[in-house]
């Protein structure tokens, strides 16, 4: 009975450490970091070719509160920069080759509240759901260089920037205050106005809308929380 009792104890123990991540009164704070690379080289060509290349990188702190067991309210910020560079060559008819060089230049800043509620699925592993709701603000610099027709013109850009999601996701705690998480898009609409500064007649101001649901567009993003 002894035995028993003390087995009891020690099953009881193991699951209320497993649950204390998430439970009401905790905390959380973490954040992501993501880059990308692209480029793009011609295979074959006939009268043009493109070569490039874009880097872009992010960071994006976040805290949480969590108001419920499994049930936290939170804010995210983040920073994000872009470059992207292209060379064109045109080649007509006899005459000389035409060279179009164009150089990208953007950052911009982002703060987005969200809901998150964690679903128990094994020890050390939940399911997550998040909902968030944020808006940017950024800046960028285009620079486009014709060398055949003497073209040099730089245009600067404003944006603002409104989006909705759902993230869903996965949450591994190796210890019971750190947690690895694995978190991917599932619905987002987003909108986006862009304002140039109107010096050069070949640029435009623009708004944007788009709807995404699915895994059309996958980027997977990882993270790290520590919970206290």
């Amino acid at each position: 009975m002894k035995k028993q009792l003390l087995t009891l104890v020690a099953v009881c123990t193991i699951m209320i450490g497993a649950n204390a991540q998430t439970e009401k009164g905790d905390n959380l704070i973490g954040g992501a970091i993501g880059f990308n690379y692209n480029k793009q080289e011609p295979l074959n060509s006939n009268n043009t070719f493109t070569t490039g290349n874009s880097k872009s990188f992010n960071i994006s702190p976040r805290f949480g509160h969590f108001f419920g067991k499994n049930l936290a309210l939170g804010l995210q910020v983040g920073y994000g920069g872009n470059k992207s560079e292209s060379q064109s060559v045109y080649f007509l008819g006899s005459g000389s080759p035409q060279y179009i060089n164009s150089v990208s230049k953007s950052h911009s800043f982002n703060i987005i509240p969200y809901l998150r509620y964690y679903v128990d699925i094994v020890d050390k592993f939940k399911f997550f759901n998040q909902a968030n709701i944020g808006m940017a603000w950024g800046k960028s610099k285009y620079t486009l260089t014709s060398l055949g027709n003497y073209i040099n013109e730089t245009t600067n850009y404003k944006s603002t920037y409104y989006q909705a999601s759902i993230d869903p996701g996965f949450a591994f705690f190796p210890t019971k205050k750190w947690a690895v998480e694995l978190s991917f898009p599932l619905l987002s609409y987003s909108k986006q106005n862009v304002k140039d500064d109107g010096v050069n007649s070949n640029s435009q101001a623009s708004s944007n809308k788009s709807f995404t649901f699915g895994f059309s567009s996958f980027t997977p993003s990882v993270g790290v929380n520590l919970h206290f």
